[in-house]
């Protein structure tokens, strides 16, 4: 059967086909190579940020009493899950924005930091009041704003600019940003260590609040270099809201099932369990950082290719998957290989943690799974449902938290987390594929035919 006019591979020989199947292949290597050095490039900063935070975070298991570090663990916890709200989503708004609109980065930049000082304001006032109904007189008003402003109003900030610095390309100094604020509280940490007294919780909330608040202003202060006269409209980013705040429920359902469970360790059980939970989990955190920024460098691609309808998004997930899996299955196993050096690391208290970051290593691999599925969500436009999944999974996670640690501690606490993050993987995957069938189903006639050829 003779080709078709002006289809490839006419002629007597195959010499037109081959270059054009040399460039196709050498484009899509060249996609993959450049995924990679951004990825490589962005793991940089991150894991400077990763290291400055796990060095935080034994300094401050070391120098603090184990009852104070749990009830530390406890407010970081309860902060970090109201967290989203203190910005309305203002990172994804700025991913989104400037996929429409690459020209005004700096307007989608000012939105961001007005979201995240208005909604941070009140989070922080949230979070303090919450703190003292839940802990009582063990912590004191002053400490939980100082250490709820620091998270919820200056790192909100420094997120915003880190997300519009990514978003027009500049990868490593995007991931270099966050690392800033890291490095600095750490060598704070270090200062008050120096003296022959352990760290308390006031000492600690008042250094974190004012290095804090310095690095975000120095931050917040560079990022507007250039940007000329920046449209301050408060009117617009308030209305810009609502669509964030889709983007910020779904982040606080997420982190409620990964961080809940700290504070209802340290309320339900014991400080100590919760201190135990927190070092293995940590652990964990930080193993996952190369996918997580394989995950960062993905997200906005995610945007571009949901542009394209859902198609285009899932197959951008399907893509990165064994990526993903080539990082997290080896760190899982290596974490409960090397599981037994908890107790060096943090001190003998310590020694139980060794079972629960083996029980939490199946995270890597969870958490990958998930976390494309629902960043091909958000890229096609369809947040509501991956809000929905999350919320879900973060009330399954609460109920399993309030029957299974007062009975098994911190054990509890392990089982509901990968429970949690096991039904999100199914839930993610399952709403991407009959929310493709759906497109399929409701796409007309011809389109259905071009999708079978």
């Amino acid at each position: 059967m003779n080709p078709a006019p002006g289809a490839a591979g006419t002629g007597t020989t195959d010499g037109p086909s081959r270059p054009r199947s040399h460039r196709r292949r050498s484009l899509l290597a060249g996609r993959r190579d450049g995924f990679l050095r951004k990825s490589g490039k962005f793991l940089t900063g991150t894991l400077l940020r990763t290291l400055a935070q796990g060095a935080l975070f034994v300094l401050l298991a070391r120098e603090m009493s184990i009852d104070t570090y749990g009830l530390f663990v406890g407010i970081t916890a309860l902060v970090a899950v109201v967290s989203p709200f203190a910005s309305a989503g203002a990172p994804s708004l700025i991913f989104q924005s400037y996929a429409e609109a690459p020209t005004d980065w700096a307007r989608h930049l000012a939105r961001g930091l007005l979201l995240s000082t208005i909604f941070g304001a009140g989070a922080t006032v949230l979070v303090s009041a919450a703190g003292v109904a839940i802990w009582g007189d063990s912590v004191s008003m002053l400490d939980l704003l100082c250490l709820a402003f620091a998270d919820l109003v200056a790192w909100r900030l420094i997120e915003a600019v880190a997300a519009s610095v990514q978003a027009r390309g500049r990868i490593f100094l995007a991931s270099v940003i966050p690392a800033v604020l890291h490095v600095a509280r750490l060598a704070g940490a270090l200062l008050l260590a120096l003296a022959d007294t352990p760290i308390d919780l006031r000492g600690w909330a008042f250094t974190q609040l004012l290095i804090s608040a310095v690095v975000s202003l120095v931050i917040t202060a560079f990022s507007l270099r250039g940007a000329g006269r920046v449209p301050w409209d408060v009117r617009a980013a308030l209305g810009q809201s609502r669509s964030g705040l889709l983007f910020a429920v779904g982040l606080s359902a997420q982190t409620v099932y990964n961080d809940i469970d700290k504070v209802m360790l340290s309320r339900l059980g014991t400080t100590e369990s919760a201190a135990i939970y927190a070092a293995a989990y940590r652990v964990v955190d930080f193993a996952y950082t190369p996918a997580r920024s394989m995950s960062a460098v993905a997200y906005p691609k995610f945007f571009e290719a949901g542009r394209k309808g859902l198609r285009s998004a899932l197959r951008l997930a399907l893509s990165l998957l064994p990526r993903y899996l080539m990082f997290s299955v080896p760190a899982s196993l290596l974490l409960v290989a090397f599981a037994w050096t908890m107790p060096l690391i943090f001190g003998a208290e310590y020694e139980a943690a060794t079972l629960a970051l083996q029980g939490l290593s199946a995270l890597l691999v969870l958490k990958a799974i998930h976390y494309l599925a629902a960043d091909a969500l958000s890229g096609s436009r369809m947040q509501g449902r991956r809000t929905v999944c999350q919320i879900v999974v973060g009330v399954v996670n609460a109920g399993l938290n309030v029957w299974l640690i007062p009975i098994y501690g911190w054990q509890g606490a392990v089982a509901s987390s990968l429970i949690g993050n096991a039904l999100l993987g199914v839930l993610m995957w399952a709403c991407l594929v009959v929310s493709l069938r759906r497109d399929q189903a409701s796409a007309p006639g011809p389109e259905r035919e071009l999708e079978r050829v």
